[in-house]
Protein backbone atom coordinates (compact mmCIF):
# COMPACT_ATOMS: atom_id res chain seq x y z
CA UNK A 1 0.00 0.00 0.00
CA UNK A 2 1.25 3.42 -1.10
CA UNK A 3 2.99 5.42 1.92
CA UNK A 4 1.59 9.23 2.71
CA UNK A 5 4.82 11.33 3.96
CA UNK A 6 4.60 14.89 4.95
CA UNK A 7 7.95 16.98 4.55
CA UNK A 8 7.69 20.63 6.51
CA UNK A 9 9.34 23.45 4.50
CA UNK A 10 10.44 27.03 5.16
CA UNK A 11 7.89 29.85 4.60
CA UNK A 12 7.96 31.80 1.87
CA UNK A 13 10.76 30.07 0.26
CA UNK A 14 9.99 26.02 0.33
CA UNK A 15 6.53 24.62 0.23
CA UNK A 16 5.62 22.00 2.43
CA UNK A 17 5.04 18.89 0.60
CA UNK A 18 2.62 15.94 0.89
CA UNK A 19 4.58 12.99 -1.01
CA UNK A 20 2.95 9.61 -1.88
CA UNK A 21 5.39 7.09 -2.14
CA UNK A 22 3.55 3.85 -3.91
CA UNK A 23 4.65 0.31 -2.76
CA UNK A 24 6.10 -0.70 -6.08
CA UNK A 25 7.89 2.08 -7.88
CA UNK A 26 8.26 1.88 -11.55
CA UNK A 27 11.11 4.20 -13.18
CA UNK A 28 8.06 6.45 -13.84
CA UNK A 29 8.43 10.04 -13.87
CA UNK A 30 7.00 11.78 -10.82
CA UNK A 31 3.72 13.94 -10.74
CA UNK A 32 3.46 16.86 -9.49
CA UNK A 33 -0.19 17.12 -8.30
CA UNK A 34 -1.33 21.24 -7.64
CA UNK A 35 -4.11 21.98 -5.59
CA UNK A 36 -6.69 24.54 -5.56
CA UNK A 37 -7.61 27.85 -3.70
CA UNK A 38 -9.20 25.64 -1.09
CA UNK A 39 -6.11 23.87 -0.49
CA UNK A 40 -7.70 20.63 0.12
CA UNK A 41 -4.16 18.79 -0.08
CA UNK A 42 -4.87 15.90 2.42
CA UNK A 43 -8.36 14.82 0.61
CA UNK A 44 -6.15 15.03 -3.16
CA UNK A 45 -3.33 12.88 -1.11
CA UNK A 46 -6.28 10.60 0.50
CA UNK A 47 -8.19 9.74 -3.01
CA UNK A 48 -4.63 9.74 -5.37
CA UNK A 49 -3.02 7.18 -2.97
CA UNK A 50 -4.44 4.45 -4.54
CA UNK A 51 -3.55 5.68 -7.80
CA UNK A 52 0.02 5.46 -6.55
CA UNK A 53 0.66 2.07 -6.22
CA UNK A 54 -1.48 1.56 -9.57
CA UNK A 55 0.69 3.65 -11.45
CA UNK A 56 4.18 2.62 -9.29
CA UNK A 57 4.59 6.72 -9.32
CA UNK A 58 5.60 8.86 -6.98
CA UNK A 59 2.79 11.86 -6.17
CA UNK A 60 4.16 15.18 -4.80
CA UNK A 61 1.75 17.52 -3.26
CA UNK A 62 2.68 20.78 -2.34
CA UNK A 63 0.82 23.00 -0.28
CA UNK A 64 1.27 26.27 -1.27
CA UNK A 65 0.10 28.37 1.91
CA UNK A 66 -2.19 31.53 2.07
CA UNK A 67 0.63 33.52 3.88
CA UNK A 68 3.10 32.61 1.96
CA UNK A 69 2.06 32.10 -1.53
CA UNK A 70 -1.54 34.20 -1.29
CA UNK A 71 -1.21 34.31 -4.98
CA UNK A 72 0.33 31.11 -6.17
CA UNK A 73 -2.25 30.13 -9.18
CA UNK A 74 -0.29 32.94 -11.40
CA UNK A 75 2.99 31.33 -11.25
CA UNK A 76 5.18 34.56 -11.95
CA UNK A 77 3.55 36.49 -9.16
CA UNK A 78 5.03 39.08 -6.13
CA UNK A 79 5.92 35.95 -3.95
CA UNK A 80 7.19 33.90 -6.38
CA UNK A 81 5.62 30.59 -6.19
CA UNK A 82 7.38 29.33 -9.27
CA UNK A 83 10.48 29.85 -8.00
CA UNK A 84 9.28 27.75 -4.90
CA UNK A 85 8.79 25.09 -7.10
CA UNK A 86 12.22 24.89 -8.58
CA UNK A 87 13.75 25.23 -5.46
CA UNK A 88 11.24 22.23 -4.18
CA UNK A 89 12.09 20.21 -7.06
CA UNK A 90 15.65 20.54 -6.42
CA UNK A 91 15.74 19.43 -2.64
CA UNK A 92 13.67 16.31 -3.55
CA UNK A 93 16.09 15.09 -6.20
CA UNK A 94 18.86 15.85 -3.77
CA UNK A 95 16.67 13.87 -0.89
CA UNK A 96 16.61 11.05 -3.27
CA UNK A 97 12.92 11.06 -3.39
CA UNK A 98 12.98 11.77 -7.26
CA UNK A 99 15.45 11.28 -9.75
CA UNK A 100 16.51 13.43 -12.64
CA UNK A 101 13.66 12.91 -15.12
CA UNK A 102 10.86 15.79 -15.72
CA UNK A 103 7.76 15.43 -13.63
CA UNK A 104 4.11 15.39 -15.03
CA UNK A 105 2.30 18.38 -14.07
CA UNK A 106 -1.28 18.06 -12.94
CA UNK A 107 -3.45 20.84 -11.96
CA UNK A 108 -7.03 21.45 -10.26
CA UNK A 109 -8.62 24.97 -10.45
CA UNK A 110 -6.70 27.23 -9.32
CA UNK A 111 -3.65 24.58 -9.39
CA UNK A 112 -4.42 24.01 -13.31
CA UNK A 113 -3.95 27.91 -13.53
CA UNK A 114 -0.35 27.65 -12.05
CA UNK A 115 0.16 24.18 -13.91
CA UNK A 116 0.05 25.81 -17.02
CA UNK A 117 1.43 28.94 -16.13
CA UNK A 118 4.45 27.43 -14.67
CA UNK A 119 4.85 24.74 -18.27
CA UNK A 120 4.85 27.71 -19.93
CA UNK A 121 7.57 29.78 -18.41
CA UNK A 122 9.86 26.27 -18.03
CA UNK A 123 8.74 23.83 -20.37
CA UNK A 124 11.82 21.76 -20.06
CA UNK A 125 11.13 21.14 -16.78
CA UNK A 126 7.41 19.18 -17.24
CA UNK A 127 6.76 16.20 -19.71
CA UNK A 128 3.04 16.13 -19.85
CA UNK A 129 0.55 18.69 -18.29
CA UNK A 130 -2.99 17.88 -16.92
CA UNK A 131 -4.91 21.08 -16.76
CA UNK A 132 -8.87 20.51 -15.24
CA UNK A 133 -11.09 23.51 -14.44
CA UNK A 134 -9.22 26.87 -13.88
CA UNK A 135 -11.67 29.22 -13.48
CA UNK A 136 -9.29 31.41 -16.16
CA UNK A 137 -6.35 31.04 -18.69
CA UNK A 138 -3.62 32.67 -19.84
CA UNK A 139 -3.78 32.65 -24.10
CA UNK A 140 -1.48 33.03 -26.74
CA UNK A 141 -2.71 36.77 -27.46
CA UNK A 142 -0.28 39.69 -27.18
CA UNK A 143 -3.66 42.38 -26.69
CA UNK A 144 -3.43 41.13 -22.97
CA UNK A 145 -0.60 41.22 -20.30
CA UNK A 146 0.37 38.51 -18.31
CA UNK A 147 -1.43 36.78 -16.84
CA UNK A 148 -4.45 37.52 -19.20
CA UNK A 149 -2.03 37.29 -22.33
CA UNK A 150 1.55 37.45 -23.68
CA UNK A 151 1.35 40.99 -24.43
CA UNK A 152 3.42 44.11 -23.15
CA UNK A 153 3.44 43.70 -19.15
CA UNK A 154 2.58 46.72 -17.35
CA UNK A 155 4.98 46.60 -14.73
CA UNK A 156 8.61 45.50 -14.87
CA UNK A 157 8.98 45.52 -18.86
CA UNK A 158 8.86 43.10 -21.41
CA UNK A 159 11.04 40.11 -20.27
CA UNK A 160 8.16 38.00 -19.10
CA UNK A 161 6.08 38.68 -21.81
CA UNK A 162 9.38 37.79 -24.23
CA UNK A 163 10.23 34.64 -22.25
CA UNK A 164 6.05 33.45 -23.16
CA UNK A 165 5.94 34.07 -26.78
CA UNK A 166 9.99 32.57 -27.33
CA UNK A 167 8.98 29.47 -24.90
CA UNK A 168 5.41 28.46 -26.88
CA UNK A 169 6.52 26.41 -29.35
CA UNK A 170 8.25 24.55 -26.90
CA UNK A 171 5.41 24.10 -24.50
CA UNK A 172 2.88 22.90 -27.06
CA UNK A 173 5.50 19.99 -27.73
CA UNK A 174 3.78 18.09 -25.28
CA UNK A 175 0.83 15.99 -24.20
CA UNK A 176 -1.68 18.59 -22.69
CA UNK A 177 -4.62 17.18 -21.77
CA UNK A 178 -7.47 19.72 -20.56
CA UNK A 179 -10.43 18.61 -18.49
CA UNK A 180 -13.67 20.13 -17.20
CA UNK A 181 -16.92 18.87 -15.65
CA UNK A 182 -20.25 19.25 -18.06
CA UNK A 183 -21.90 20.92 -15.09
CA UNK A 184 -19.49 23.08 -14.22
CA UNK A 185 -21.36 26.09 -15.72
CA UNK A 186 -22.29 27.88 -12.08
CA UNK A 187 -20.47 31.52 -11.53
CA UNK A 188 -18.80 30.90 -7.90
CA UNK A 189 -17.33 33.08 -5.87
CA UNK A 190 -13.52 32.25 -7.24
CA UNK A 191 -14.77 32.44 -10.36
CA UNK A 192 -13.25 36.19 -12.27
CA UNK A 193 -15.96 37.65 -14.28
CA UNK A 194 -13.72 40.48 -15.63
CA UNK A 195 -14.93 42.44 -18.69
CA UNK A 196 -11.89 41.23 -20.50
CA UNK A 197 -11.70 37.55 -19.50
CA UNK A 198 -15.43 36.97 -20.45
CA UNK A 199 -15.00 38.51 -23.75
CA UNK A 200 -11.62 36.29 -24.65
CA UNK A 201 -12.52 33.08 -23.15
CA UNK A 202 -16.67 32.70 -22.43
CA UNK A 203 -18.57 32.77 -19.20
CA UNK A 204 -17.91 29.86 -17.45
CA UNK A 205 -15.16 27.32 -16.86
CA UNK A 206 -16.72 25.04 -19.36
CA UNK A 207 -16.76 27.45 -22.04
CA UNK A 208 -13.10 28.86 -20.80
CA UNK A 209 -11.31 25.12 -21.50
CA UNK A 210 -12.92 25.17 -24.81
CA UNK A 211 -11.60 28.42 -26.23
CA UNK A 212 -8.52 27.85 -25.01
CA UNK A 213 -7.93 24.49 -26.22
CA UNK A 214 -8.90 25.70 -29.39
CA UNK A 215 -6.76 28.79 -29.29
CA UNK A 216 -3.58 26.96 -28.41
CA UNK A 217 -4.56 24.38 -31.65
CA UNK A 218 -4.21 27.24 -33.81
CA UNK A 219 -1.07 28.48 -31.91
CA UNK A 220 0.43 25.42 -32.71
CA UNK A 221 -0.43 25.43 -36.37
CA UNK A 222 1.39 28.86 -36.17
CA UNK A 223 4.23 27.42 -34.58
CA UNK A 224 4.36 24.29 -36.98
CA UNK A 225 4.17 22.18 -34.02
CA UNK A 226 1.77 19.47 -34.46
CA UNK A 227 -0.66 19.75 -31.76
CA UNK A 228 -1.20 17.23 -28.81
CA UNK A 229 -3.63 18.70 -26.81
CA UNK A 230 -6.79 17.02 -25.75
CA UNK A 231 -10.01 18.19 -24.10
CA UNK A 232 -12.15 16.00 -22.13
CA UNK A 233 -15.50 16.51 -20.83
CA UNK A 234 -15.73 14.76 -17.91
CA UNK A 235 -20.31 13.51 -17.54
CA UNK A 236 -21.40 14.53 -14.27
CA UNK A 237 -19.54 16.51 -12.68
CA UNK A 238 -19.59 19.68 -10.86
CA UNK A 239 -16.47 21.76 -9.53
CA UNK A 240 -15.38 19.62 -6.91
CA UNK A 241 -11.52 17.06 -6.96
CA UNK A 242 -13.95 14.76 -4.83
CA UNK A 243 -16.95 14.54 -7.45
CA UNK A 244 -14.45 14.55 -10.51
CA UNK A 245 -12.47 11.52 -9.17
CA UNK A 246 -15.58 9.65 -8.01
CA UNK A 247 -17.60 10.09 -11.32
CA UNK A 248 -14.91 11.44 -14.02
CA UNK A 249 -12.57 9.26 -13.77
CA UNK A 250 -10.14 11.85 -12.66
CA UNK A 251 -7.25 9.86 -10.72
CA UNK A 252 -6.48 8.13 -13.78
CA UNK A 253 -5.80 11.44 -16.07
CA UNK A 254 -4.30 13.26 -13.07
CA UNK A 255 -1.81 10.36 -12.28
CA UNK A 256 -1.71 8.37 -15.42
CA UNK A 257 0.01 5.08 -16.64
CA UNK A 258 3.22 5.88 -18.43
CA UNK A 259 3.29 3.85 -22.14
CA UNK A 260 5.37 4.81 -24.97
CA UNK A 261 2.75 3.15 -27.17
CA UNK A 262 0.09 5.78 -26.75
CA UNK A 263 -0.11 8.84 -25.67
CA UNK A 264 -4.33 9.30 -26.53
CA UNK A 265 -6.73 9.38 -23.61
CA UNK A 266 -8.95 6.41 -23.11
CA UNK A 267 -12.53 6.88 -24.60
CA UNK A 268 -14.63 6.56 -21.52
CA UNK A 269 -17.93 8.57 -22.66
CA UNK A 270 -18.95 9.27 -26.47
CA UNK A 271 -19.59 12.36 -25.41
CA UNK A 272 -16.18 12.74 -23.08
CA UNK A 273 -13.65 13.68 -25.90
CA UNK A 274 -14.24 16.57 -28.05
CA UNK A 275 -11.96 17.37 -30.87
CA UNK A 276 -11.51 21.53 -30.53
CA UNK A 277 -10.66 22.82 -33.74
Amino acid sequence: MAQIHFRPGVPGVLPSTWLIRPETSAKAPPVLAIHGLNREVELMADLLARQADVTGRTIILPVFDRNSWPHYQRAACKKRSDWALLALLRVLRDEGWIGAAPPDISGFSGGAQFAHRFTWLYPENVRRLCVVAPGWWTFPDTRGSYPLGVGMENLGGNALAFRLRANIGRFLAREVVVMVGDLDVMQDKNLRNDADIVSQQGANRVQRARSWAAAMKRAARRERVRPNIRFQLMENCGHGFADCVANGGLASAFVPVVSEKSKTLPKLGKHQIEEVA
